[in-house]
């Protein structure tokens, strides 16, 4: 049989097998769409009729035609295999897959600006105008001397007793923004009738007093959960926070000032964090600091601030580990400020003459949390992820606060670059921008103060400053891969720290220079500094040929470049004609030294110095046999090292004979 009629057979053969599945997939969809009668699960589907399209043809002399057509097997096609057995009228018969129906997306219904403004904002914004109001009406009723000290606070509960019946009243009548504005209004009344009895008039003892205040506050909570409402909380915050300020006297008991803001607002951060209300979480620590710095304003600085802001820093922190299961990104926002703002109030402390008190503090703080860190407390929370962070800003505030000591700022390179690295090792976003802070200080202190002599702590800081950098460049070559989704960009663009570390070796290297020869004339100052800059652009290009880094080569190459403009444009005017001749010797000997080395680098490479291609190619050839081995011979047969031998000449001595 010819090799033509075995494809065209071939071809007939795939043609009826291609019939044969589309009449398959017809018969198929035909019984899917018809009810199909009850067969049990093992009997056989009946033989199809006489005549019908899946009959299949008679069988050919051929015997590859007869095993192509020929029928298939009998067997149970109804029955899915490893299929639980049915029970009912349609046992074992194929059901198509039920899609569920196409239900479209309900569309957002617009915002309602006009009942956002007038029934949720109006109200909360204006019940606190009414309180300042009737707060500032009650000094100027007092001042005129219209009414008894009593009667006054008489006065403020009562009018606390209205509101709370107002608000409820709007409450039950479906009333709920303006309702519970006014709950909020009366606790706030009555918070500020409690304070003003005690601060200003001295009609109630200290027990008495705290423990109505705490009653307050325990019946505005009580208020503001009976109605889960977070705006009863807001305003209960901002009365409490605010009304020993508004009405404090001239000469308060700042103890006792400071305590009634730290318990209060140790209870709101509780209560806030119990029943999920972040804002009021976030109001009841930044109104805590905002009040403290308004009698700082008025009264002057006292360590009583920074007492209270370590309580309720403790708190924030007793929560962030006790309410382990609610950790979020919000309570790690709250607690790194808080712990930012301790450090603010503990600056202020040691600037205002405690010394030894703030450097303790921070000291354990900082231990505080570098222990937490190290035992893995939270390791996978998002709280968790403050504790580095915080460690490295107390121990960064802590050397700033060590006085006399020299070398800080190389401690403090080391530590950025310490963190530098655990902040790649364990993924840890915050932590690595608060390194790069740590750094960027570090590295901005340590270049705006010049070397004036060899052994000193400037020269010292500029040591480690030049040894870190390329260690950096290390961490985030190891930690950090081309493919990371999170820090590629900073894998690509680590070549900027070689560009940072040739020129500040640089600059490093010439004030070195400076300080050797200082005392020297002009001619030896210049050519010393030209020949260290050549000696340092020698050993990059050198470094770079041994870690095979091209970068660097260029660094070098560019060097030498900037060297050259140096001497031109600042060492001729000022040295004598000997001394320029013995820098343009030097420089163009190491200029076509370099050029030779390159040379000799791309040779032992195996990559000729000539891109233009060999004569031979260019030869055209009327050979076929040639042309055709040329053209199909295996390139890989061929040694990077060494050229293909040439026809014309012999492969051995023997073919001379």
């Amino acid at each position: 049989m010819d090799h033509n009629d075995k494809v065209e057979q071939l071809e007939q053969r795939i043609l009826r097998l291609e019939r044969e599945v589309a009449e398959l997939k017809q018969l198929e969809m035909q019984r899917r769409q018809a009810s199909p009668p009850p067969v049990s699960p093992n009997r056989t589907a009946p033989p199809p009729p006489s005549g019908s399209p899946f009959t299949p043809p008679p069988p050919t002399s051929n015997w590859q035609d007869a095993y192509v057509n020929a029928p298939p097997p009998k067997g149970n096609y109804n029955a899915r295999p490893q299929a639980q057995p049915q029970s009912g009228p349609f046992a074992g018969a194929q059901r198509p897959p039920v899609q569920a129906p196409y239900t479209p997306p309900v569309p957002k219904p617009p915002k309602d600006w006009e009942h956002l403004i007038a029934r949720v904002w109006l109200p909360r914004v204006f019940i606190v105008v009414l309180i300042l109001g009737i707060v500032w009406g009650f000094i100027a009723v007092v001042k005129a001397g219209y009414l008894s000290e009593p009667i006054r606070c008489i006065l403020g509960v009562l009018v606390a007793a209205i509101l709370y019946w107002l608000g409820e009243r709007e409450v039950s009548k479906e009333r709920p923004a303006l309702g519970k504005v006014l709950l909020g209004g009366s606790i706030a009344i009555l918070i500020l009738s409690i304070v003003a009895s005690y601060l200003l008039y001295d009609l109630l003892p200290f027990i008495f007093a705290f423990l109505l205040y705490i009653g307050a506050l325990v019946f505005g909570v009580y208020i503001a959960l009976s109605q889960r409402s977070q705006s009863i909380v807001g305003i209960t915050l901002i009365a409490g926070y605010l009304a020993p300020v508004l009405i404090a006297p001239d000469d308060p008991n700042l103890w006792i000032f400071a305590g009634f803001e730290t318990i209060f607002s140790a209870v709101m951060l509780v209560v806030a964090m119990k029943y999920s209300f972040r804002v009021s979480y976030i109001l009841a620590f930044a109104l805590l600091h905002i009040t403290l710095g308004l009698s700082m304003i008025w009264y002057g600085f006292s360590v009583q601030n920074v007492v209270a802001v370590l309580i309720q820093h403790a708190v924030i922190l007793a929560i962030s580990v006790l309410w382990k299961k609610r950790s979020t990104s919000m309570q790690l926002g709250v607690l790194f400020t808080s712990f930012a703002f301790v450090g603010g109030w503990l600056t202020i402390y040691y600037l205002d003459g405690s010394e030894t008190g703030a450097r303790w503090m921070i000291a354990i703080l900082s231990l505080m949390y570098s222990i937490l860190y190290a035992s893995g407390i939270q390791k996978r929370t998002p709280v968790g992820i403050a504790y580095p962070a915080m460690a490295i800003f107390g121990w960064f505030l802590l050397l700033n606060m060590i006085p006399n000591f020299p070398a800080r700022m190389a401690v403090i390179l080391v530590e950025g670059t310490l963190a530098f690295l655990l902040a790649l090792r364990f993924r840890n976003k915050l932590q690595l921008v608060l390194a790069c802070i740590v750094y960027a200080y570090a590295l901005l202190a340590t270049l705006f103060v010049p070397i004036e002599r060899f052994w000193s702590a400037s020269a010292f800081n500029w040591l480690i400053l030049l040894i870190t950098i390329p260690a950096i460049y290390q961490i985030i070559g190891k930690w950090v891969h081309s493919e990371d989704k999170v820090y590629s960009s900073l894998y690509r663009k680590r070549y900027i720290l070689m560009w940072a570390e040739a020129i500040l070796g640089l600059i490093y290297l010439s004030q070195l220079v400076h300080v050797a020869s200082r005392f020297q004339n002009a001619d030896v100052r210049h050519l010393s500094l030209s020949s260290a800059w050549i000696i340092y652009a020698i050993l990059i290009i050198v470094i770079g040929m041994v870690v095979q880094k091209s970068k660097l080569r260029i660094i070098g190459i560019l060097f030498i470049f900037f060297t050259l403009l140096k001497i031109i444009f600042i060492d001729l005017p000022d040295i004598s004609i000997g001394v320029r001749a013995i820098l343009f010797i030097i420089l163009g000997v190491v200029g076509l030294g370099l050029s030779r080395l390159f040379y000799k680098r791309r040779d032992n490479n195996g990559q000729p110095p000539s891109q233009e291609p060999p004569l031979e190619a260019n030869i055209p050839t009327n050979n076929p046999e040639r042309s055709y081995e040329s053209s199909t011979a295996p390139l890989d047969n061929r040694s990077a090292d060494v050229p293909p031998a040439s026809p014309d000449k012999p492969k051995h001595n023997d073919d001379l004979s």
